[in-house]
């Protein structure tokens, strides 16, 4: 009797090859099941950020059919060729605010234009940031500097530009997403302006330094894959290679809104 349960408890029970081949099998599935979860997650910090960019530029519309068509000037004196009059950031001064700061009332901020409103709304903040309002930026990196976000703005836009200036509004640049991180030995990017003018045509010899370079420059040129989101003169919102948007050999630049 004993031994007949004893039969019938082994014919129940797993081999050893048996438990092994299960591993084996679960730990190919996860395997290639990992990968396309990290993607999936990936696609949805994309999706979410370029959703808060597209937010961005409905307000900054708003604002320019508030101000005369005007986009937000943040620079005190008044400029409609920068490229040549801030070639070595000599009229960056004074600095009347962040452009993210005035468009806050487009974007439920009401009347508290303060830097704390601007991050207490996490609009502007991309899910795929890995530090985006880094503290180190205005206090430690960039003394007196602004306090910084997921995004920048096209430097040629905040001198006061009106947008009938702008020759093409669809294809041209107004905001980037900001590289915050260290990058082969450089640093964060630690403003919310960047100088498409300041680029290796201009470096050393003129420009203060290079926002351009396409790994070590202002813009998080592969934060979504290889590519980043990016917001146009007419405040739509995409994804774009960088290549696809700046490069010198190729005679691109979609961030010159004077380019012909």
């Amino acid at each position: 009797m004993y031994l007949a349960r004893s039969r019938d408890l082994m014919r129940k029970a797993f081999t050893l090859i048996e438990l092994l081949v299960v591993i084996a099998i679960i730990a190919i599935l996860a395997a290639i099941l990992f990968p396309v979860f990290a993607q999936a997650k990936a696609a949805a910090k994309k999706t979410a950020c370029l959703s808060n960019m597209k937010q961005t530029g409905i307000a900054v519309e708003l604002y320019i059919q508030d101000y005369d068509s005007v986009y937000p000037q943040t620079k005190g004196t008044t400029t409609q060729q920068p490229q040549i009059d801030d070639a070595d950031g000599s009229i960056e001064e004074p600095d009347i605010g962040s452009m993210f700061t005035m468009i806050l009332p487009y974007t439920g901020g009401g009347n508290t234009l303060t830097d704390a409103e601007m991050i207490r709304q996490k609009l502007y903040v991309c899910p795929s940031d890995p530090n985006p309002n880094d503290p180190d930026c205005p206090t430690i990196i960039l003394p007196g500097g602004p306090t910084v976000n997921s995004y920048l703005v096209n430097g040629y836009f905040v001198w006061g530009l009106p947008e009938g200036s702008v020759t093409h509004v669809s294809s041209t640049i107004y905001i980037a997403e900001r590289r915050s991180v260290v990058v082969d030995n450089a640093v964060q990017y630690c403003d919310d302006v960047y100088h498409p003018w300041w680029n290796a045509t201009n470096f050393p010899a003129i420009a203060p330094e290079d926002d351009m370079d396409a790994r070590v420059g202002a813009i998080a040129t592969l934060r979504h894959g290889n590519g980043s989101n990016y917001v146009f003169a007419d405040t739509h919102a995409g994804w774009k290679n960088f290549n696809q948007t700046y490069s010198l050999a190729a005679g691109i630049d979609l961030h010159n809104p004077f380019a012909p």
